[in-house]
């Protein structure tokens, strides 16, 4: 993968040197000054592999520090901003950290990379990277303690080759990074990719806080003013874009050719209404585990209620029902345990019809009503996640029998409006009660797409509760 990254990067250098490569407002670097930092930072990081942690907040500096560590061969660590003080000290113990780019405690080895106005200009082609570049990717799973990913050279060039047939990025594309570059999603598709290619990367360092309820105006801004053609957002992020382009009563930039979509089940309202505003939409699936993406809907490739064909060079097999991902996106294991052997279980429910990949759930979130009934929790869910008030929601079946619901919203939602967007499902997929927790509260929203459901038995005992229809309590009973 560093290979035919940077090569691409040096060629870029050469052809297009003043062409802009990342970008944030107005800071930006082009191409030859890129090729100029990696040489210039190279000499600083030079040594044997290391661990090192980006702490960065900054997307275009996390991005830089992620490049230069990728092309000096080192393995990369970002630690999360989202993630909680816990969660964080658990990563730097786990993951072995000996240095840090970014702020770091006091008596911490820190790697200072110069700025790139800092950085001379680069005099010859820049060199081939150095081999055997890793990154560990931590994600917190269903149960709040973050596990370890890592994932290789292989995997990342397998990603990037899958992508980049679907996809087909060019340089006239502009993409607009509103994902943290802590998720493994945003580093393959919204920053390596592109720059393969030729194209640009303009960041939306506001996003992160629109995707825990705070304001949508800024990333509105972002949109309009980089004009993108491509960009990925969770089902969260995208109601509340749907919604600001409402209440501004716009529709999306005719630039955009596509949008993806993953992280959690989106459901087919909002995917309808996203598409009323000219937003481009199409859905995807993949993990961590398999390097971010194993299958999308592209433009002319997209069918209506699956994630899309699987990537070329990724092998999927329905085995009783769960998707089972081999080939070389497979990451090679979780650290501390034992490596993976190219074949990875997900968890995940499915199957494939005429070449397309449907989901039906997580094998572990099934509910089994006390009335035999088998549930997946995402099918009532993205009901109430259609709502861009509602980025998230957790049914789960409470110690009295009966299916609740929490929904984590950014602003107040009526009860009434709960029944509303839940009428259409039948009624023993419907809870009798619903729980309000703010969007706010800390881990309880997963940047991914979708709620900690570690705290669903939590919240259920704490939060006050609202009761639902009055006859369904009878078909729950």
């Amino acid at each position: 993968m560093t290979q035919s990254i940077f090569r691409a990067l040096a060629l870029h250098a050469l052809r297009t040197p003043d062409k802009t490569a990342l970008r944030v407002g107005a800071r930006g670097i082009d191409y030859f000054g890129l090729a100029s930092f990696l040489a210039e930072n190279a000499k600083t990081l030079a040594g044997s592999p290391r661990v090192v942690g980006i702490t960065a907040t900054d997307p275009l500096e996390a991005a830089l520090a992620d490049l230069s560590l990728t092309y000096s061969g080192h393995i990369s660590v970002h630690l999360p901003p989202f993630f909680s003080p816990a969660q964080r000290a658990h990563i730097v113990q786990a993951a072995g950290i000996q240095s840090f780019i970014g702020p770091c405690d006091k008596g911490m080895a820190a790697e200072h990379l110069l700025r790139p106005k800092d950085c001379p200009p680069l005099h010859r082609p820049l060199d081939p990277a150095v081999p055997g570049a890793r990154r560990i990717i931590f994600t917190s799973g269903s149960s709040g303690t973050p596990k370890g990913v890592l994932i290789g050279e292989t995997q990342m060039a397998a990603a990037i080759a899958g992508l980049e047939n679907a996809i087909g990025p060019s340089p006239d594309d502009r993409h607009l990074s509103l994902l943290p570059m802590a998720q493994l999603l945003e580093q393959v598709a919204g920053l390596y990719l592109p720059l393969l290619a030729g194209a640009e990367v303009c960041f939306c360092p506001e996003a992160l806080a629109a995707l825990f309820g705070g304001p949508m105006e800024p990333v509105l801004a972002a949109m309009f003013a980089t004009q993108p053609t491509t960009t990925i957002l969770v089902p969260a992020l995208l109601a509340r874009l749907v919604s600001a382009l409402k209440a501004t009563d716009r529709t999306a930039p005719e630039s955009l050719r596509l949008i993806a979509v993953g992280g959690a089940v989106t459901s087919p309202a909002l995917l309808a209404d996203a598409r009323a505003q000219g937003l481009p939409v199409f859905e995807g699936y993949g993990l961590s585990e398999c390097c971010s993406v194993v299958a999308l809907n592209t433009p002319g490739k997209a069918r209506p209620g699956t994630v899309g064909e699987v990537l070329e060079g990724i092998e999927v097999h329905i085995d009783d029902g769960e998707i089972v991902v081999s080939g070389p996106t497979v990451m090679e294991g979780y650290i501390g345990q034992a490596s993976v052997a190219g074949e990875w279980r997900t968890g995940d429910l499915g199957r494939i019809e005429g070449g397309y990949l449907i989901l039906e759930g997580r094998k572990d979130w099934l509910i089994v009503t006390p009335q035999g009934r088998n549930i997946n929790p995402e099918w009532v869910e993205s009901c109430l996640c259609a709502d861009p008030h509602i980025p998230a929601a957790g049914l789960h079946l409470a110690q009295d029998g009966q299916l609740e619901i929490i929904a984590v919203v950014t602003a107040p939602v009526d009860p009434a409006r709960i029944e509303h967007l839940l009428a259409d499902l039948p009624q023993y997929a419907r809870p009798v009660r619903v729980g309000f927790a703010p969007a706010s509260q800390e881990g309880l929203l997963k940047p991914g797409g979708g709620i900690d459901r570690s705290q669903l038995s939590r919240l259920s005992r704490t939060l006050p509760q609202y009761s639902l229809s009055k006859d369904q309590k009878e078909c729950v009973a």
